[in-house]
């Protein structure tokens, strides 16, 4: 019978253990998101310019916006725009994406590119730092650092510039009903150009 008792002792202390792991698991993953949520991100990724776009990077910047339908959601929708820094609103890229959070790695799922899905894995996310890498799938990584910013401009590139949604150059198909791609100056050229 004491051995039956030690058994029971024994398999409850794992079952324990095992609900208090995967809480902290939980709990990192709501801490990731709700500081993803908390700001915007700006600021440069490296190599991803010239990759992506073509471009030289040193001139390119990134903002990024996440949301999520409730407070507690390890996923929900977010927002890119890649743009020059001498002239963000004549040359820019705007496109929505998918994201989640899953035992702390982040992946995010853009809505109009063939870049995916993108992986945010080995990063900091601490204060007004967000730093790190993305993984494309390829074997290189990505440098990213983005500080903490109060990005007020979103609707501005969500309804201006040229949407590559349904004729010629802009017949890019986008997976999502709710995605918006949004391209202008040197982005919308080198779109046009690269399905030509």
């Amino acid at each position: 019978m004491k051995t039956v008792f030690n058994y029971t002792k024994i398999m409850f202390v794992a079952m324990a253990a095992m609900v208090v792991f995967t809480a902290c698991t939980t709990n990192e993953d709501d801490y990731i998101a709700s500081s993803l949520r908390s700001s915007d991100w700006e600021g440069k990724i490296t190599e991803y310019y010239q990759n992506r776009w073509g471009i030289n990077g040193s001139e390119y910047s990134t903002v990024m916006g996440f949301e999520s339908k409730d407070y507690h959601y390890t996923s929900g929708r977010g927002y890119e725009l890649d743009y020059k820094t001498s002239s963000p609103k004549e040359n820019y890229a705007f496109c929505t994406f998918k994201w989640f959070i899953v035992d702390g790695d982040i992946t995010i799922i853009y809505d109009d590119d063939k870049w995916n899905p993108t992986y945010i894995v080995d990063y900091q996310l601490r204060g007004d730092s967000f730093y790190g890498f993305f993984y494309n799938g390829s074997d290189r990584r990505i440098q990213f650092d983005l500080g903490k910013t109060t990005f007020t401009e979103w609707d501005y590139y969500r309804k201006n510039g040229s949407r590559y949604l349904n004729t010629d150059y802009r017949a890019v198909r986008l997976k999502n009903k709710d995605g918006v791609s949004v391209a202008n100056g040197i982005f919308a050229e080198i779109l046009n150009n690269s399905v030509h």
